[in-house]
């Protein structure tokens, strides 16, 4: 059994390297004056070979088919989401988030148009009412917040979520408000 100093000098190290060589694992530490020289000078050894055949792990450095495999998953990726786009199953959001501002614009114009369209045919008290009932409606689609609070997100399950929306109203013919 050897110390430190004595397993450093066996495998021509200073014993500052030879720590290093303990830190890093090539050398499995053992308790004070118990280092057994044969396992030692195997253990440098083997390090030795590793590192002349480039098949030492330093420090910080790249693993080279780690990297490949990485890059090859990003190019997959990339691939599938141009595919994704070109079979037009993505789509940019601002651009729909505009187009939905646009036709949002239109509809309400229509809608507050309503009760001045019919205004000669309907008593004040019903007029009244429709533009309420209209503004009411109007409000529900200005806050952006309630929209995204009805939109079911992936993590809810199966059911869960479907008592947040109201069904629409059937069709009445003839009936206005």
């Amino acid at each position: 059994m050897a110390t430190v100093g004595q397993a450093a000098a066996h495998v021509f190290l200073a014993e500052r390297n030879f720590y290093e060589l303990l830190d890093r694992g090539v050398v499995e530490r053992q308790p004070a004056g118990e280092y057994d020289l044969d396992i030692v000078r195997e253990e440098v050894i083997r390090q030795l070979r590793a590192a002349a055949s480039g098949r030492e792990k330093k420090p910080g450095a790249l693993d080279g088919e780690f990297e490949k495999a990485r890059k090859d998953k990003e190019l997959a990726d990339r691939t599938a989401l141009q595919n994704a786009v070109t079979r037009g199953e993505l789509v940019a959001i601002e651009e729909v988030g505009k187009q939905v501002e646009r036709e949002y614009a239109v509809v309400r114009e229509r809608l507050l148009g309503i009760a001045g369209k019919l205004g000669s045919d309907l008593t004040p008290k019903q007029v009244a009412r429709i533009e309420a009932e209209i503004r009411d409606a109007l409000e529900e689609l200005h806050d952006p917040g309630d929209i995204a609070r009805r939109i079911p997100q992936p993590e809810d399950e199966a059911g869960e979520g479907e008592d947040e929306f109201e069904a629409a109203a059937p069709a009445r013919p003839g009936r206005v408000g």
